[in-house]
């Protein structure tokens, strides 16, 4: 028996490896299937055109293939393309094809979901604004506020046309005065909220807060 199980060991043994290699790939040539979801990456957009409403910013897929492939396949590595090399003015439906997702080779799309999104443009205008601080709050009891200076004064931006068209200015985030009892600058970002905004001079500007001691009467 013992003689029956070293004779040709070897070859025994390559007889088994080479088994386990055949077991391997049989096994991970395996068709599956896996839903994920992947971003939008719009490329090509006009440079006159902003987009001003997207309601999807991502989208779901099924993706079917090797097991092998399939495991080793990252979210982060597919995204779906969309060409908005034609994109006008208004309201435009743009279907999102199989062949627009990245995939590394063997694998396949076999689902999307929607299958079209809608997107909405605005034209690109430029508009320089003043700035208006809004402040809160008040000064130490026995103190006024006497000045307000902004740095810059008005700040240029490039932005979709209707948003900006009834704008008459910009205005800063809060500024807490409450307390104050002396001189003080504070650096205070802007307020764009709601507005679609491609480029700006200043994100923030310098507020400078002048306060003085009320004289007693």
């Amino acid at each position: 028996m013992k003689g029956f199980l070293t004779k040709n060991l070897s070859l025994k043994l390559i007889s088994i490896l080479l088994a386990f290699i055949l077991w391997y790939f049989v096994v991970s040539e395996r068709s599956g299937e896996i839903a994920i979801t992947i971003p939008l990456d719009f490329r090509n957009i006009p440079t006159s055109l902003i987009i001003i409403k997207n309601p999807e910013e991502s989208i779901n897929v099924r993706i079917s293939g090797p097991a092998t492939l399939l495991r080793g396949l990252s979210p982060k590595n597919v995204k779906a393309i969309i060409d908005l090399s034609n994109a006008k003015p208004g309201v435009a439906k743009f279907a999102i094809q199989p062949e627009q997702i990245t995939l590394p080779r063997g694998l396949r799309v076999t689902m999307v979901s929607p299958a079209s999104i809608m997107l909405r443009f605005d034209r690109l205008v430029k508009k320089s604004l003043p700035v208006e601080a809004i402040l809160v709050g008040k000064p130490f009891e026995g103190f006024k506020l006497t000045g307000v200076g902004i740095d810059p004064s008005a700040v240029e931006i490039v932005g979709a046309q209707n948003e900006l068209r009834g704008l008459k200015r910009i205005s800063t985030e809060e500024v807490d005065i409450s307390g104050l009892k002396e001189d003080a600058e504070r650096r205070v970002p802007l307020n764009l909220a709601g507005l679609h905004i491609k480029s700006i001079s200043n994100e923030e500007v310098k507020v400078t807060l002048k306060c003085a001691k009320v004289p007693r009467e």
